[in-house]
């Protein structure tokens, strides 16, 4: 399997898991004063997955859909019990991809494991 075929694998799997865990009905208490890491966290490794796919023919019209993809999130939350719409989430979220994309670019791939340009 190549490299890039393994980010794209990875990509897929964890919008799933990501997309499960913004979407299931919760009875847990809120996370409090995590929940914007978490959010931030969540959606920054999602966007460095598919950064590292390199499946898209621009960075930044794919990045604006996964910023797009977290408001549609935060939108459905609104009808799911013991969820809530949150403009702040949406705001972490949002965060976590543009410094995944600020990293992305600002590190070579060199650094970045299994990347196709590693020696």
């Amino acid at each position: 399997m190549s490299h890039q075929r393994v980010w794209r694998v990875s990509f897929v799997l964890y919008l799933m898991l990501l997309s499960w865990q913004l979407l299931t009905p919760t009875t847990l208490v809120s996370a409090g004063s995590w929940d914007k890491l978490i959010h931030f966290t969540g959606f920054y490794v999602l966007a460095s997955l598919a950064l590292q796919a390199e499946w898209h023919s621009s960075t930044y019209k794919f990045l604006l859909v996964l910023i797009v993809y977290a408001a549609l999130t935060e939108v459905l939350q609104h009808f799911i019990p013991g969820r809530s719409f949150s403009v702040l989430d949406w705001i972490a979220d949002s965060a976590g991809i543009l410094m995944a994309l600020k990293i992305n670019t600002y590190f070579p791939k060199r650094f970045w494991i299994l990347s196709r340009n590693r020696n």
